[in-house]
């Protein structure tokens, strides 16, 4: 679980928003020709936001508070609406310019409904109002962190300008078999439409065993008219039953948020965790992606891949693995799943490519298959950042920072380009905040180890992945010259978390070949 650990990104941004508060001084023409490109690739800043979480079991908290937490980060003073309209919930917050703010909500409010392990969840179903809506007057990054007793998990908000109108679910199937004393761990799936009159399609996938909670089946469209605000729910039903594959289209934007209420990856691997994020857009989807190995794992990760047209040919390593045939739909035709590498190889890092643009989901497997019961992890899975939107900065911090539930081990996996000798360049730099500083030195010579190179090169450029142990809690920065992607995890006893230390999320459907002219 990634317990608060998307406050991990919270700073994140920070260092994104800070060229927009700038706008608010005088400028010249150069200082807005410099600002600019950080201001476009700023795809998980925005004013308004709308989400639901799927629902997370309640019943095994002993009496522990359990609460839905929003944290919210902004460069300006700024007053903040959070509301869940269909529930009569409304409250305002003042941001602190450059910090961090926390709204508790509770699960009665903030999910569409509440669903124990001993019943099914019910039917899908459209619940008028039921999301969760934030919004100000200036620009905001927020996550959501569901911080329940026994499990929890959480992802980036994305705000209404970066959502789609197409994506494709990356959940994991039902376990419960393996839990005879419940009977019900679900596959699921919310939909949040951010306009009125949106209508939309949902097109379930999984696998020939999977069926919703209402009797619907692999292969049925249901389609549904939403109002800004209304919340579309979608759980299995059944051993083994998935929703991963089901293809959401719509005439606006919505968000989707995909979960499984506890899962086991595989599902006969012990012991499960609730495992959430939001999903990708389609439109930001790339054909080139590196997949770096899960440190201290004795096998290799499970991968899950999608390709957003039909028939895209699939590649690791530049080697042909297969076809998938439908933009959508069942494994194996719709979505691929494999280790990354055979069970019988030390696990190593990938490269996974399409023809066409495709979509990988990593799941971090349960310990059961370590046979170390003194070892530290659990499921999680994680979207992996494709090449094209590779980045230069980011900012992070640790889970423990600011008092909150911390992990004893914190990694970073750091992709990168290799000089012309296969080495770190440079001028891959690493920053920790001290006396409210940031103090900077060289990657290659903060962290020992030898980098492990990827065994494909991408148009003759060699690429390596860097694992990183942050030293304590902090924030922190890294910077480079070319663009590289992060991917920050960790695990405590049982517990785990997982996801890009920061995602762009620009538009590659639509050609930039006009440099904008600011004015």
């Amino acid at each position: 679980m990634k317990k608060l650990i998307l406050l991990l990104a919270i700073l994140c941004l920070t260092s994104i928003i800070n060229p927009i508060a700038s706008f608010s001084q005088k400028m010249n023409e150069e200082d807005v020709k410099k600002n600019l490109p950080h201001m476009l690739g700023a795809n998980n800043v925005g004013k308004e936001f709308w989400f639901s979480i799927p629902p997370c079991a309640l019943d095994w908290s002993g009496g522990f508070p359990n609460f839905i937490k929003l944290y919210i980060t902004a460069a300006t003073k700024t007053l903040v609406t959070i509301e869940v309209p269909g529930k009569g919930y409304k409250t305002l917050k003042m941001t602190i310019p450059n910090d961090v703010i926390e709204v508790n909500i509770e699960p009665t409010v903030g999910q569409a409904y509440n669903h124990d392990p001993y019943k099914l969840a019910p039917p899908e179903t459209v619940y008028p109002g039921a999301g969760i809506h934030i919004y100000a007057d200036d620009p905001l990054v927020v996550y959501c962190i569901v911080r329940y007793q026994a499990t929890s998990d959480g992802f980036l908000a994305l705000p209404v300008s970066s959502l789609g109108r197409e994506y494709i679910v990356a959940t994991y199937p039902d376990m419960s078999a393996m839990y005879p004393s419940w009977k019900d761990f679900p596959s699921e799936v919310t939909i949040t439409a951010a306009y009125d009159n949106t209508e939309v399609m949902f097109s379930i996938g999984g696998n020939v065993l999977t069926k919703t909670s209402g009797g619907n089946k692999t292969g049925t469209t249901l389609q549904a008219t939403m109002n800004a605000g209304d919340v579309w729910t979608f759980a299995t039903t059944g051993d083994e039953a998935d929703l991963t594959g089901s293809k959401v289209r719509s005439s606006k934007p919505v968000a989707v948020v995909s979960a499984n209420y506890c899962a086991n990856i595989p599902t006969n691997n012990r012991w499960c965790d609730y495992c959430v994020e939001m999903d990708i857009p389609t439109f930001t989807w790339g054909k080139i992606l590196h997949v770096g190995q899960i440190h201290n794992r004795r096998y290799p990760s499970i991968v899950r891949i999608f390709a957003k047209e039909p028939n895209t040919t699939i590649f690791r390593d530049g080697k042909q693995i297969g076809t998938i045939q439908t933009a959508g739909g069942v494994i194996g035709r719709a979505y691929l799943e494999m280790r990354m590498v055979g069970m019988n190889e030390k696990p190593r890092s990938i490269v996974l490519s399409g023809d066409k643009p495709i979509g990988v989901t990593l799941y971090n497997c349960g310990t059961e298959e370590d046979q170390n019961s003194n070892y530290n992890s659990d499921p999680f899975f994680m979207a992996i950042t494709p090449i094209e939107q590779y980045q230069k900065q980011i900012t992070f911090c640790t889970p423990g920072i600011y008092g909150a539930t911390g992990f004893p081990e914190n990694y970073l996996n750091l992709v990168y380009e290799t000089d012309e000798y296969g080495l770190m360049p440079d001028d891959v730099e690493f920053a920790e905040v001290q006396a409210g500083q940031y103090v900077w030195s060289k990657v290659r010579s903060k962290f020992a180890g030898i980098d492990e190179l990827f065994r494909y090169d991408i148009d003759g450029r060699k690429y390596a992945l860097k694992m990183i142990t942050l030293p304590h809690d902090g924030v922190y920065k890294i910077r480079a010259k070319k663009p590289f992607a992060c991917y920050s995890y960790g695990y405590s006893f049982c517990d785990s978390y997982g996801y890009p230390t920061s995602a762009a999320l620009a538009d590659l459907e639509k050609p930039d070949t006009i440099p904008p002219l600011p004015i």
